[in-house]
């Protein structure tokens, strides 16, 4: 399943190419598989929303960053994110897989 190119970004970590985009959700593909996504939730919402007027902002990172998008990979990589669609979620710091 790959993501659409409009506003991907490029990574490069640990000397392979990545290209990520962020919509609700982090999304990433290795260039050279792009039918390989991981999907990261860090429980992002938009605050301007009327819905969430009065919510309190609890989700962290406040923004997606490279950084960021880099620990997802190193994460994903450890736990065998190979040929398939992996989903993480993040909070407090810490990740978990959802599938």
């Amino acid at each position: 399943m790959a993501i659409s190119k409009k506003g991907l970004r490029t990574i490069i970590v640990n000397d392979k190419k990545y290209h990520w985009k962020f919509n609700e959700k982090v999304f990433i593909v290795p260039s050279e598989n792009e039918d390989n996504l991981l999907i990261v939730d860090f429980g992002w919402y938009d605050v301007l929303e009327p819905s969430r007027k009065n919510a309190q902002i609890d989700f962290y990172p406040k923004i997606a960053t490279p950084k960021f998008v880099e620990r997802s990979i190193l994460f994903a990589v450890d736990n065998e994110w190979n040929e398939e669609i992996m989903e993480l979620k993040y909070r407090e710091g810490n990740y978990s897989l959802i599938k």
